[in-house]
Order: structure tokens, then sequence, then C-alpha cells
């Protein structure tokens, strides 16, 4: 990684940063890239591919309607209402 690749990138981001900034970013890029190649170089095979990370299966649940519908309780409620909506003062003319 070096300083004409990481103003590339930040280019390509449409970020701008000044000299500190880039050298952290040259630095963390760096890092990251070395991480990466040691998990290349593990041996992974004997050890069986995941199709979930959490290796569980999701729960179902049946789409059951459990609730009331209060629409006409709300409307009784209300200081003025027809038979639909809350009717309120006028606020603009």
């Amino acid at each position: 990684m070096d300083k004409k690749t990481v103003t590339t990138i930040c280019y390509l981001a449409r970020l701008k940063i000044d000299k500190e900034k880039a050298q952290k970013i040259e630095n963390d890029l760096e890092a990251i890239i070395e991480l990466i190649s040691k998990l290349q170089n593990i041996d992974t095979s004997n050890v069986e591919p995941l199709y979930n990370p959490l290796e569980k299966t999701a729960l179902k649940h049946n789409d059951v309607i459990d609730s009331d519908n209060r629409k006409e309780k709300f409307l009784d409620n209300a200081p003025s209402s027809n038979e639909d909506y809350f009717l309120v003062p006028r606020v603009m003319e």
C-alpha cells in the first residue's frame, strides 16, 4: 500500500483527506491486507462449510391475526368524528 493508492481510493470514494489522515489510512489498509493474507493461508480442508452462520434453523410462526379492530372505540372517544376519521378544526383556509 502506498500513498498514491490511498489517494486514488479516496478520490474514487469522493473523500477529502489531509496528509496526516492519509498516513493513518495507509497503515490501516496495510494491516487489513496483512490480516486477509493470514486468513488465506489457513488450512480449511477439514472444515465443513456453513450454510447459516448460526447453525440453527429459523423459527416459523403461523401468520395469525390476534389483535382486535378497535376503530369504533377510538372514534367514539373522539370529540368529533365521522364513520372513518377524526374531525378536527380547519387550520388553513
